[in-house]
């Protein structure tokens, strides 16, 4: 159930990604009532920005900061190049923090829920993110390249393309 009365699941007020109510910040003790806000957008409140997604945010410098919540909590950066940073916010990858600062989201986490956690190639449930276009054949990390599959499908996979996996396959 997804709907305004629902307690299950909210919508983020910055992102506006669907969410699992314990997927917002919390509030101190009373963890019932949540924040409007998601884990991922908390680092855009502070901020006080809604606007997360717009490029013209984004000084044209030569480097941008990336930062990353890697999963054992802790905060890394990375530099990439301006066109990079671009195409990270435009494809949903990443939203703008300040002029020389994108915050990277969890790719793994926004394919799987987007695709409620069904492989994409036999239907049963699955727990891993595969590149439809491998990465060493030239394909990028983004939502399009990416879907949700199990790990028998996702191993027997590797790194062929999806033509020659389904050829394969039957």
């Amino acid at each position: 159930m997804k709907g305004e009365y629902c307690k299950l699941y909210k919508s983020c007020s910055i992102c506006g990604r669907i969410k699992y109510h314990t997927r917002f910040v919390s509030n101190g003790r009373d963890k019932s009532r949540r924040k409007s806000y998601c884990h991922e957008c908390k680092y855009f409140k502070r901020n006080v920005s809604k606007d997360i997604f717009n490029i013209e945010r984004l000084a044209e410098e030569s480097n941008v900061k990336v930062r990353v919540k890697t999963k054992s909590k802790r905060i890394r950066f990375y530099g990439v190049s301006y066109e990079a940073a671009v195409e990270m916010v435009k494809g949903g990858l990443a939203g703008v923090v300040n002029g020389s600062l994108i915050h990277q989201f969890n790719i793994k986490e926004i394919v799987l829920q987007r695709d409620r956690y069904v492989c994409k190639y036999c239907g049963g449930r699955g727990n891993t993110i595969d590149h439809i276009i491998p990465r060493s054949k030239g394909g990028k990390t983004s939502l399009d390249n990416c879907v949700c599959a199990c790990m028998k499908c996702n191993n027997e996979k590797a790194d062929l393309k999806l033509e020659e996996f389904l050829n394969r396959k039957l």
